[in-house]
């Protein structure tokens, strides 16, 4: 199953016009190989609210943000998300099901993050791999400008958890990328254990890759491939939005590509030889595939993977153990605290009640014998010996009074 790629990447104000150029290809000479200025007739825009990246959207976050302060020189602007897939995935949809998948996935980022905020959402046809350029406004429910409130770790973890269940919820298979990779929290002598096994299992797979080249033989090409093709276009009527005095679309005539390509018979027999070779070298590597040393390989990209996913269980483990220490000590100083006030209260409960009976004797007394015991328990239950000596000191005290006012009689 093909995996999702969702990319971010921030924008500030002075990235905003390049940007912008590329998205909406007002430049015809562009720095990418890729581009295929022919087929970019074929993009559209599920979201347009800017013709002028920088003024439209600046203007827009002036309109609507919430404080009077100026926006800073340096602040990000505009978050952009790169929405794409893997070839083998869009050659498996049609235009259709493709235009759907970009519009599922721009909706799911409509809900958590608000329709309003995106700004445009481009879909590039006209590269190797359908993918879509979707700028955000980084706004939170208080309207206020923030990308690293907007956008946080746990958020950018959410997208990439969730987006990919709710593009499989609406039909479509794909998946996760991995799990884990941007996992830091390993400690230094686990993390070199782990690379250093890591490197090992590498070392010993590129030993099993030097043996299996000893088992082919280097051919040479007969000839260059070089073909020469012609995408075939044809003329097609599509609907405008413009009506005709009888209320129905009207249709205007526009080129697009058959799907086909026309090549020389010269080049179609090159092909043909292509093809032959091709298929001769799949036989031999047909046989090398059977061999031990492959399977051992296999087996040690296994080994590898095994050890990935277990290194990424520790880093959870990890990360699980830090959280609950972090949480403990919150809680030991919360109680410390506690207790610093809690002994304070009892010093001065103990205080007011001595003087409020101290011409009462027997009151007194008895009093102090009941906080005695009270104290007592309290000191054991908190393991504060400093809290128990105060009163028991005091308490010892009276005590020998008492005794000493006893034999005088």
């Amino acid at each position: 199953m093909s995996m999702i790629v969702a990319r971010m990447q921030k924008m500030k104000a002075e990235n905003l016009i390049g940007i912008g150029n590329h998205n909406q290809r007002k430049t015809k000479n562009h720095s990418n190989p890729d581009i295929d200025t022919s087929l970019s007739k074929l993009n559209y825009d599920l979201v347009d609210h800017t013709e002028n990246y920088k003024k439209d959207i600046e203007n827009f976050i002036n309109e609507n943000k919430s404080t009077t302060r100026a926006v800073r020189k340096d602040a990000v602007l505009i978050n952009e998300w790169i929405i794409t897939s893997d070839r083998k995935f869009f050659e498996d949809l049609s235009d259709e099901d493709t235009k759907e998948f970009f519009y599922t996935a721009k909706e799911y980022f409509s809900e958590k993050f608000g329709e309003e905020n995106i700004r445009y959402a481009t879909v590039h046809l006209d590269e190797s791999t359908p993918h879509m350029h979707m700028g955000i406004v980084p706004f939170d429910k208080d309207k206020k400008l923030s990308a690293k409130r907007v956008f946080n770790r746990q958020a950018l973890r959410d997208v990439q958890e969730d987006l990919p269940k709710h593009l499989q919820e609406k039909g479509f298979e794909i998946k996760r990328g991995l799990e884990g990779s941007d996992r830091k929290n390993l400690t230094v002598p686990e993390y070199k254990k782990l690379k250093e096994k890591e490197k090992e299992i590498e070392r010993e797979i590129d030993r099993k890759k030097n043996e299996l080249k000893s088992y082919t033989k280097e051919t040479k090409i007969d000839e260059e491939i070089n073909i020469k093709a012609i995408k075939e276009m044809e003329d097609v009527e599509v609907e405008t939005d413009e009506k005709n005095i009888f209320g129905k679309n009207k249709t205007k005539t526009v080129r697009k590509w058959t799907g086909n390509v026309i090549v020389s018979e010269e080049d179609f027999l090159k092909m043909n030889r292509a093809i032959r070779n091709g298929k001769k070298k799949e036989q031999q590597l047909n046989k090398i595939l059977e061999t031990d040393i492959h399977r051992e390989n296999k087996e040690l990209k296994t080994t590898i993977e095994d050890l990935r996913s277990k290194s990424n269980e520790i880093i959870n483990d990890y990360n699980s153990l830090v959280g609950e220490y972090n949480s403990l000590l919150d809680e030991n100083k919360s109680l410390k605290a506690s207790i610093g006030n809690l002994r304070e209260e009892i010093s001065l409960i103990y205080n007011s009640t001595k003087e409020f009976l101290k011409d009462r004797t027997d009151d007194l007394k008895a009093f102090k014998t009941i906080f005695k015991d009270l104290v007592d328990t309290i000191g054991m239950n908190m393991n504060k010996s400093n809290l128990e000596n105060n009163f028991k000191k005091e308490y010892d005290k009276e005590m020998k009074r008492s005794r000493s006012r006893g034999m005088s009689r």
